[in-house]
């Protein structure tokens, strides 16, 4: 997400419009961001231009925010096929930008299309054209992130969502409720993008995978309404990208069972369940017991119950889970999980999508441990394969996932995007990947090495390995490999690099197992080659992994133990409105009183306008004899407030308006119809126009 201290954002939209939805999001979640802007309109002159505020090489995330009807402003022609051909060049071109300016910054660009105004020449077929003609031309680009007008639309619906007037004063389409949704979204995006992911969703049963009670109403007596089935279905998508889905329910196993086997409108079926605690113990130690079996921190954790009861004993015998609470009233269960950011994920790698099956056979690997007499039978009996080489085109995303999920056995801890490790092996780094099969099953790619050879030694950079295949001799292998590779150079040493940190305490231990007493991490390339693994020994480092399943993975404090911020997005800001209620709660405040209609005092009058010009300026406190460019504002902020001017009075105001009628006294009998009795409107218009003139030069 953004980062608490330097973090930069540059959107190309109208900045007053953007900034207070990204705000608000980031004093939610405790973000000090810095966010900056780049001169509106100018997309095309922004990704070509290395040293433009978007390719800021500091920023960590990097927006575009685009409407293809714009591109149709100075075009003047209306025939459908030019117009067509026109845009398709326009499209073409930008993606073309898009792909050069990936390459200016290691930030991910998130590209946002937004809605066409209803009037527009465009057609909803040739929007979908366009915007499908972007995302195929910009699918394969690593770390470029595209959202289409209908991914904003189905995740915040906005009715009225095209200003007209604002259009026509300033350029600015899109209403107040609009902008909210778009800036929720990129903020949402950009979290979802920088975030660990949860691995592990564990559910309840009675009244949250169905309705009703199992044991008491039976397989044929329980609901599977349509929020129910929609839970399960959400579920289910959510196994696909990765999520390993586990049961924890207080009831007889036998009772639900007999609905899994028994409902065929099940959308879960047993296969897709990893393991389950069904009993009669606190779920709290549940949870824990499949942290264990997992060997998967309680950090990687989503709890989900309707029984709050049940949800505060597990918030507070394992604060480390994100417990969720489901609505009361089953039919806004499917807006709630929409709006859950925890279970959002923008990539899934094959690995993602194998999941469930490689901790399913897993657990019959540990099955068949406990049946052999010793660890040596154990990796003798699992048939090992281990194959070490450069990874493929498409594996760099799962080694850029491994950098950020892997923990435990990681020897720096660095953190690496698709696009650094690219740049990394561009630049006379290696990288080689580990993959490993046994005889329950592919693991996949589980390790990485990042290497460079010196003058005189090569030099380890990186070493991570997932903690599923730790303790079987994998992670000898793989400092082998490294050794046979300075072997081919001739090199007689490899040095290792190694930052201790809370969480890679079995990756020190091996380090020391292979020191063997010695102080120096530099290793003599024949000591490396001859490494001997022995299963006794390595087993108890096995252990220590398992023992400490906190450990797995490291998460951002900023969505981890707070289900509260979590639950209230779900449940109340899950709309634009609601949302821009909450960023602006007098935004309203003005309904009580007609529009346009009946008279109103000079008081009433001023009181609306003054709360109007308080909205847009971001202050209170305003004189009625005070200027409007004296107090906070610009040639855009004045069509916020004759839009407002507008709306609440009925008017046809201009800007011209406002700069004729610049104080909140003298807009007061522009508003009631009287000539204005203000002796100075040369000397306030000459102010107003010098004071444009110089902010349009600043922009």
């Amino acid at each position: 997400m953004l980062s608490r201290s330097e973090s930069r954002l540059q959107p190309l939209l109208r900045e007053e419009l953007f900034r207070p939805s990204l705000k608000f999001w980031a004093d939610k979640f405790n973000y000090e961001s810095d966010i900056s802007f780049s001169p509106y309109g100018q997309v095309f002159q922004q990704l070509i231009d290395k040293k433009s505020v978007l390719n800021d090489p500091q920023a960590n995330a990097r927006v575009v925010c685009l409407r293809i009807e714009d591109w149709l402003r100075d075009l003047s022609v209306s025939d459908d096929e030019e117009i067509h051909n026109y845009l398709t060049d326009n499209v073409d071109a930008f993606c073309n930008y898009v792909k050069e300016a990936k390459g200016y910054s290691s930030a991910p660009l998130f590209i946002f299309i937004t809605e066409n105004s209803p009037v527009s020449n465009i057609t909803g077929e040739m929007q979908a054209g366009f915007e499908n003609r972007i995302k195929a031309s910009l699918s394969n680009e690593n770390n470029v992130f595209v959202s289409t007008s209908e991914d904003i639309r189905k995740q915040y619906p906005v009715d009225n969502y095209y200003d007209e007037q604002r259009d026509t004063l300033g350029h600015i389409p899109f209403t107040e409720e609009y902008f909210v949704a778009l800036g929720t979204t990129v903020f949402r995006k950009i979290q979802a993008q920088q975030r660990s992911p949860f691995k592990v969703i564990v559910l309840d049963c009675d009244n949250t995978l169905w309705g009703g009670v199992c044991g008491e109403s039976g397989p044929e007596g329980i609901i599977l309404s349509e929020p129910f089935r929609y839970l399960q279905s959400f579920m289910l998508d959510q196994k696909d990208s990765g999520k390993i889905l586990c049961l924890c329910s207080k009831n007889v196993q036998e009772d639900v069972d007999k609905v899994f086997s028994g409902r065929k409108d099940m959308v879960l079926t047993e296969k897709d369940i990893v393991a389950s605690k069904i009993n009669w113990q606190p779920k709290s130690t549940n949870i824990k017991e499949l942290s264990e079996e997992l060997s998967l921190g309680l950090d990687s954790f989503i709890f989900i119950d309707d029984n709050p009861v049940e949800c505060a004993e597990v918030r507070s015998q394992c604060p480390g889970v994100m417990t969720l609470n489901l609505p009361e009233n089953p039919e806004e269960i499917p807006s709630f999980l929409d709006h859950v950011w925890a279970f959002d994920q923008l990539t899934t790698t094959s690995e993602d999508k194998s999941r469930t099956k490689l901790y399913q056979e897993n657990i019959r690997r540990s099955g068949f441990k406990s049946s052999t007499s010793s660890m040596k039978d154990f990796i003798a009996g699992l048939n090992l394969e281990v194959e070490i080489r450069e990874p493929d085109e498409e594996e760099i995303s799962r080694v850029s996932q491994l950098t950020y999920r892997t923990n435990q056995f990681n020897f720096t801890t660095i953190r690496r995007s698709e696009k650094e490790i690219k740049d990394l092996m561009e630049s006379g780094y290696s990288c080689k990947i580990c993959r490993v099969k046994d005889r329950f099953g592919d693991y996949g790619l589980v390790g990485v090495l990042i290497f460079t050879i010196r003058e005189e030694y090569l030099e380890l950079d990186s070493l991570m390995l997932s903690c599923r295949v730790l303790g079987r001799g994998v992670e000898h292998k793989m400092l082998q490999s490294l050794a046979r590779e300075a072997k081919n150079k001739d090199l007689s040493s490899v040095k290792i690099n190694f930052e201790s940190t809370k969480k890679n305490l079995p990756a020190g231990k091996f380090l020391e197992s292979v020191k063997n007493g010695e102080d120096s991490l530099q290793f003599s390339t024949d000591y490396l080659i001859n490494l001997e693994y022995d299963p006794v020994d390595h087993d108890q480092e096995g252990e220590q992994v398992k023992s400490d399943p906190l450990t797995e993975v490291s998460r951002d404090e900023s969505i981890t133990n707070n289900d509260t911020l979590v639950e209230l997005i779900g449940k109340e800001l899950n709309s634009a409105l609601s949302i821009l209620n909450e960023i602006r709660p007098n935004k309203n405040g003005r309904d009580h009183l007609s529009k346009g209609t009946g008279k109103m005092s000079d008081a009433e009058v001023e009181k609306l306008i003054t709360e109007i010009w308080e909205d847009v300026l971001g202050s209170n406190g305003i004189r009625s004899d005070q200027h409007f460019f004296d107090v906070g504002g610009t040639s855009l902020k004045a069509v916020e407030v004759l839009s407002g001017l507008n709306e609440t009075f009925s008017k046809n105001l201009t800007v011209v308006s406002l700069f004729e009628h610049s104080t909140i006294q003298s807009l007061v009998e522009l508003v009631q119809d009287r000539p204005s009795s203000n002796d100075g409107l040369n000397k306030i218009l000459d102010r107003a126009v010098t004071r444009r003139e110089r902010f349009r030069a600043r922009r």
